[in-house]
């Protein structure tokens, strides 16, 4: 009886210690996220909530407006007003963003509304363990958060605070390596950076996101949100336009819905529509890593012609005299020799001169250990299609080795047997995956050690965090 006594005790004693602990680690240790590309998230709220003499461009939505504005240029054409991008990243999701900017909207100013064409940003999607790493630092941000966001953060503070001691424990700091971190960021919040330099997507374009106007979105959810958005902004002096993000033209489904589906969409928020959507479809050459992220040379592009829109919608018929940027060429797939020995087991599919993993044999799916392989009859291979190992069920270790710079959505669906994905590719960004990698599969994902910390902190990476652990030595 006394040591149920004492166990009891014990357990209560530990349901109170570990909540403060928790606290302590999470809320009390210095902010570890600073130099992420979430980083940047309190310093666009800074620029939000800054002074100005003049009324405001106010860019709001997710990455896409992040990579696609040059805001200097649009002061350029516009000099009346001040242009702030507050884009910053969709695995927020759309609503949060409207939630920090809303109260901080002044007379006069313009609120574009931009997410990205897809399922996620057109719904009340709001992901609470990416947030707290862009709030790590700024606590007093929560206050502006309803109260079902808030419950959804409180459940997912326990992992941030671990997390979070883990990286002081290992004496480390976040600091993920090219293009998505915070330094990419310039005085506006607009990404410019040299490394966004040319279309890096195998084929040119992601398929695991394709651009969709579909009659289905946006949810009902996101359609009151925006629209009790728009009366706070009424309310406060300003206006809201609906805005067309950059999208990949070559990544765009059934173009014969586009002008039914913008049609509906001014409908339902009861907002109008800025500019004509066709001009924000844009060729694939304009882009960099994602259907939604323009290069350097295709933020240009995109800005003229969000320039033009703004300058339609405000009655100004002054010319944009902007010089179109030559278009750079695609990054060139890399000849990079490996281990070949299983080119067997594979089934490819090529296009401009590259390969695409998409299948495996029938000896393939007898196998319990595989590696994918470099090259093929002097082809390199670049890609893992989404499925390409669905129903290998007797698969328990995949190899992907550096030459595959994208792995598709549920590629390792149906592997029931699959414990370790193997990745030896050193530098997580030459390596795009989607949100659902990990799809129909328990395993965890290995990673060469040194590079464990860029992996857990890379902008598309990230979401695997705690499934990613370093290579055995």
């Amino acid at each position: 009886m006394k040591r149920q006594t004492w166990i009891y005790r014990l357990t209560a004693v530990l349901l109170l210690v570990i909540p403060v602990v928790l606290l302590i680690w999470g809320f009390l240790l210095p902010p570890q996220y600073e130099e992420t590309f979430l980083g940047e998230l309190q310093e666009k709220v800074e620029l939000l909530e800054a002074e100005s003499e003049k009324p405001r461009i106010i860019l709001v939505g997710g990455s896409g407006v992040a990579f696609g504005a040059d805001s200097a240029l649009i002061e350029q054409q516009l000099p009346g007003y001040r242009v702030v991008n507050f884009g910053m990243y969709a695995a927020l999701g759309t609503t949060v963003m409207m939630d920090l900017s809303q109260n901080a909207i002044r007379e006069g100013d313009i609120v574009l509304l931009i997410p990205e064409q897809q399922a996620q940003t057109l719904s009340t999607f709001f992901d609470p363990h990416v947030f707290w790493q862009g709030l790590d630092g700024a606590f007093s941000l929560l206050g502006r958060l309803p109260g079902d966001k808030l419950l959804q953060l409180a459940g997912a503070f326990p992992q941030f605070a671990g997390e979070k001691f883990s990286w002081i424990l290992r004496g480390e700091t976040p600091s993920p390596e090219g293009v998505y971190r915070r330094d990419a960021f310039n005085a506006y919040g607009d990404v410019e950076s040299p490394l966004a330099d040319c279309n890096r997507m195998p084929g040119g374009y992601d398929p695991d996101t394709p651009i969709l106007f579909d009659a289905a979105l946006p949810e009902d959810g996101f359609v009151e949100r925006v629209r009790a958005y728009a009366k706070v902004i009424e309310q406060a002096g300003g206006s809201l336009w609906y805005g067309c993000c950059p999208m990949n033209a070559a990544a765009a489904q059934d173009l014969s819905t586009l002008d039914d589906f913008y049609t509906a969409l001014q409908a339902r928020l009861g907002i109008p529509l800025a500019g004509d959507p066709r001009d924000f479809l844009l060729d694939a050459g304009w882009f960099f890593d994602t259907n939604f992220h323009p290069n350097q040379a295709g933020r240009t592009v995109y800005t003229t012609a969000l320039i033009r829109s703004i300058k339609a919608m405000l009655g100004d018929s002054s010319p944009t005299v902007i010089p179109e940027p030559a278009m750079p060429a695609p990054a060139e797939a890399e000849l990079w020799h490996g281990e070949d020995s299983d080119a067997d087991c594979f089934l490819y599919d090529e296009r401009d001169g590259a390969l695409t993993l998409i299948g495996l044999t029938e000896a393939g799916m007898q196998r319990t250990s595989l590696v994918v392989p470099s090259t093929v009859d002097g082809k390199p291979i670049q890609a893992i299609a989404n499925g390409a190992f669905q129903g290998a069920e007797q698969l328990e270790t995949i190899t992907i080795q550096q030459n595959i710079r994208r792995i598709g959505d549920s590629a390792f669906g149906g592997c029931s047997s699959l414990r370790r994905i193997v990745i030896e590719q050193e530098t997580p960004s030459a390596c795009r995956v989607g949100q659902d990698l990990l799809a129909g599969t328990d395993a965890l994902v290995y990673v060469p050690a040194d590079a464990l910390s860029a992996y857990r902190t890379d902008y598309f990476w990230s979401l695997y965090g705690t499934l990613i652990q370093p290579m055995e030595p």
